[in-house]
């Protein structure tokens, strides 16, 4: 399967009026067909948001983020899907369509998509921030609250080009990412994906990393939010609500306190023992069945 759609300048999400508090923009989307890619909102931080004990800045499916001057236009965050962040389905490499979970890429159209605004520290003289980005399951009686969420994160805004169906989900690199202008958010430590599969509370995904502030599209951070019901048969894929909570620091943040995936201990290299291996080639961590694939083997340093 194969869906493109014509993409709309991050730009035309909104923009910032007189420095404050962080501010949630509501967005229209990064693509439009029958099955947008929706790019829900940007959040907006300044300086101000750097002062101990500043709240996070929590969105939530079901929020109105509309700007204050549209309230009668109500910008709703919709809900995720179950699978959003990993279904075989989606693997843009293989035909016929693989089952394998193993296989799994994102699906762009149903996840749902931020942009985490950092442009305004720069110029108020800050020169890095720790970003703490956390998904998790917003309960209720019914189906839309057994989230299990996953989340990936990239440095950069993609603000010209097309979309595609499907998105790197664990950074995989065959094919290449439609979205060029996107590198992924990794550092020592800091795998840039996360999910709550492997947790024993499969409530919180958390992404924790250190941001040099350069100016321009690095100064962005693009946010892809998602389910990982792998237990689940893909027919029963479903809509999930969820919370997005992102909050910035001058010093690194205490880690969160979801145990890590099966294999658990985090190596020398920042990658999870038994699930990533860290990729010198392209300077990331890596899912070891990506590692086992035939163009990688060899190419990864898996601590055991």
């Amino acid at each position: 399967m194969k869906l493109k759609c014509p993409l709309v300048l991050l730009a035309a999400l909104g923009s910032v009026g007189s420095a404050g508090a962080a501010q949630v923009i509501g967005g229209t989307g990064i693509g439009y067909s029958t099955n947008p890619i929706t790019m829900v909102a940007r959040l907006v931080f300044d300086k101000k948001d750097l002062k101990p004990g500043a709240a996070p800045l929590v969105v939530k499916s079901g929020d109105n983020v509309a700007p204050p001057e549209q309230q009668d236009m109500p910008i709703t965050v919709p809900p995720t899907k179950s699978m959003a962040w990993c279904d075989p389905v989606s693997n843009p490499t293989e035909r016929p369509v693989p089952t394998d979970f193993s296989k799994c890429y994102g699906w762009a159209m149903f996840s749902k998509w931020f942009l985490i605004d950092l442009s305004a520290l720069k110029k108020q003289g800050v020169g890095a921030v720790w970003v703490s980005i956390r998904a998790s399951r917003l309960e209720d009686q019914t189906a839309l609250g057994d989230l299990i969420p996953a989340l990936t994160v990239w440095r950069g805004q993609q603000n010209l080009g097309s979309t595609n169906h499907w998105y790197p989900n664990m950074f995989q690199t065959t094919p290449p990412f439609w979205a060029w202008k996107l590198t992924p958010f990794t550092g020592p430590g800091n795998q840039g994906w996360a999910t709550a599969y492997d947790s024993a509370s499969k409530n919180t995904a958390a992404v924790i990393g250190k941001v040099p502030l350069k100016g321009g599209d690095k100064d962005y951070l693009t946010v892809a939010v998602g389910g990982d019901a792998r237990h689940l048969d893909p027919k029963q894929k479903h809509d999930v609500n969820f919370q997005l909570a992102v909050s910035i620091a001058k010093k690194k943040p205490v880690q969160d306190s979801t145990p890590p995936p099966a294999g658990g201990k985090i190596d020398q290299y920042g990658c999870t023992v038994g699930a990533t291996c860290w990729h010198p080639p392209m300077n990331h961590c890596m899912a070891v069945s990506l590692c086992n694939l035939p163009q990688y083997k060899g190419e990864c340093l898996c601590t055991q």
